[in-house]
């Protein structure tokens, strides 16, 4: 009888542990691994403050629709700017905060801190249109030679009597200081109390305006 040929063993082949493609894949997973807690670690880093959602000027009264909460890092100047746990409605501004900027601590004060007094002045209509609540502005005035102005008054043109100046009330067409068919209106401004009485002489001997000034988080 013949022999029947024996089966030649079959060895499992020793595992290729440095495979390149095997080390390529391990260090990929390590290197998410590391980056994805980088990303998680500066995330808890950050702080939420308050901001505010338009421009708003010295003196305004801040309420819940002027404040937005962000979460920002901010690392050692994180106390600088109002967290989102302090109740700031109600707190007035000591200067001019554009829309998107964190509330400094140092800009709100409570209300009634500041020596300010509401002026009404009369300007051109079309001039003061659009004015709303919070907005800062510049006056200028123009000598009229009718009320006293002299030669040379006349001749150096318009002259910056206030800068910097917040408008106290919204003014909308058809309402308060807008009504009427009159060419002029009436615009409500908070002035500093050593500042009124240059403001009344300025109206007292001409014409007043009013010229908007753009706040830095304006497009």
């Amino acid at each position: 009888m013949p022999e029947l040929p024996t089966p030649a063993a079959a060895r499992l082949a020793r595992p290729r542990w440095l495979d390149p493609r095997l080390v390529a894949g391990l260090l990929l997973v390590l290197l998410s691994i590391v980056v994805g807690a980088k990303v998680f670690a500066a995330a808890d880093e950050r702080v939420q403050v308050w901001s505010v959602t338009r421009d708003l000027g010295a003196d305004t009264r801040l309420g819940r629709d002027d404040l937005a909460v962000r979460a920002v890092r901010l690392d050692d100047v994180a106390g600088r700017y109002v967290a989102a746990d302090q109740d700031i409605r109600g707190l007035v501004l000591t200067r001019a905060v554009g829309r998107g900027e964190l509330v400094p601590a140092a800009a709100v004060v409570r209300a009634g801190a500041t020596a300010q007094r509401r002026v009404v002045v009369e300007v051109d209509r079309l001039g003061a249109a659009g004015l709303a609540k919070g907005r800062v502005v510049d006056v200028y005035a123009v000598r009229d030679p009718a009320g006293g102005a002299t030669a040379a008054d006349t001749a150096a043109g318009p002259e910056l009597v206030l800068s910097g100046v917040t408008v106290a009330e919204d003014l909308r067409g058809g309402d308060g200081a807008f009504a009427g068919g009159s060419a002029k209106a009436g615009v409500a401004l908070l002035v500093d109390a050593d500042e009124v009485a240059p403001l009344i002489d300025a109206m007292a001997h001409g014409d007043v305006y009013v010229v908007q000034v753009p706040s830095p988080g304006s497009s």
